[in-house]
């Protein structure tokens, strides 16, 4: 009799097993592949920012984030202010998570002064979202050292030297 209840057990397991499994195998994916940011055009991105900056002598902080708001380059140049590495990184995670320029958060801010209450968001203009030709955010750029006019034309000159958009409709 204990045999016999020792083989039912086991069968059990056995059947509770095999059924985790098939639950545990992913079924067939509706999700198509997104595109995302990759390395050669954060890359690009950032030497982009490198020669605005030596053509308008205003040394940059730049900080390149994915679609999901994660580093993806950083580079502080020589001569950049020290606060430009924290700032700059705001900016560009703010784009990349928004899919706005910090300029326009800035401007909305004005209507809806809550904006200024999330944190980790930044409203200094300098913070330009990455698409590409058609529209599909890539990620976010900031740029910090100049003033905010500087810092957003340094970030959308990174952009359009990788190939890429700042706005959903293509670069301007």
């Amino acid at each position: 009799m204990r045999q016999g209840r020792s083989m039912s057990f086991r069968k059990t397991v056995l059947s509770l097993a095999v059924l985790g499994l098939g639950l545990a195998v992913p079924a067939a994916s509706a999700q198509t592949a997104r595109s995302g940011l990759d390395a050669a055009s954060a890359s690009a991105i950032v030497a982009g920012c490198q020669a605005w900056s030596g053509e308008h002598n205003v040394p940059m902080t730049v900080a390149v984030f994915d679609q999901s708001a994660n580093l993806q380059a950083l580079l502080r140049m020589d001569g950049a202010i020290p606060v430009s590495l924290n700032v700059a990184q705001l900016k560009g995670r703010t784009a990349a998570g928004v899919g706005e320029s910090t300029a326009n958060l800035a401007a909305q801010a004005i209507e809806e002064p809550a904006i200024y209450q999330v944190p980790g968001m930044s409203v200094l203009q300098g913070g330009v979202p990455i698409f590409t030709a058609d529209g599909v955010l890539l990620g976010g750029v900031g740029a910090s050292g100049g003033s905010g006019a500087d810092d957003e034309a340094c970030a959308m000159a990174g952009v359009e030297a990788a190939g890429l958009a700042y706005n959903r409709g293509g670069a301007e």
